[in-house]
């Protein structure tokens, strides 16, 4: 017998209530169903956007304006040069 639409948000262990209140019932469902009882590790906000933060810099880099693009990004004109370099 299927209970998945009976499931609540309250029949979740309160460990993940904060997780199931930003993704929604049926999605957390759907990722009990991939994964459940397994440990899931998720990123930091920063290394997921990294890529997409080095392909901005290096799409603006023109050839002089490491400290513009290191101010801009907060991060180092060393990282800036590190980065440009590796194109």
């Amino acid at each position: 017998m299927d209970f998945y639409s009976e499931v609540k948000r309250d029949d979740f262990p309160d460990g993940i209530a904060d997780f199931v209140d930003v993704v929604g019932v049926d999605v957390c469902m759907e990722i009990v169903d991939y994964c459940g009882g397994g440990m899931i590790y998720f990123p930091s906000k920063r290394s997921v956007i990294r890529n997409a933060r080095n392909r901005v810099i290096k799409s603006e880099f023109n050839g002089g304006n490491f400290r513009e693009l290191a101010n801009r990004f907060e991060i180092s004109e060393m990282q800036v040069r590190n980065i440009v370099k590796n194109q």
